[in-house]
């Protein structure tokens, strides 16, 4: 009985883990997408971490979704007449319409 029990429950259970581990993924292909392409153009990238893709409600607003991330830019800086990488660590926080298009972004610098 036990048996039927966990076969009958278990895949609503693991079909929506899926469904909601493709839309992180997703959504964090589209966020690096935005950053590498429409904020740092011809830097160098690299992610530190994500956060899990949030439901963010706000009324008479197409944001639906919210996602932070963590990542440093490699930039250059003439120091004393020679060229040297110098790294940045950013703060991103993105929002989501339901087709997890960027509608907003912010961001601070941290250190």
């Amino acid at each position: 009985m036990r048996i039927l029990l966990v076969l009958l429950l278990g895949p609503p259970f693991f079909s929506t883990a899926q469904i909601n581990r493709s839309a992180n993924e997703l959504a964090r292909e589209k966020v690096q997408e935005y950053v590498v392409t429409k904020i740092f153009k011809d830097l160098h990238y690299k992610p530190v971490s994500y956060s899990e893709l949030r439901p963010q409600r706000q009324d008479h607003s197409e944001i639906t979704w919210f996602i932070s991330h963590k990542f440093e830019i490699t930039d250059s800086k003439y120091v004393a007449d020679k060229k040297i990488a110098v790294r940045k660590p950013y703060f991103f926080y993105f929002y989501l319409d339901k087709k997890l298009k960027i509608v907003a972004a912010g961001s601070y610098y941290y250190e």
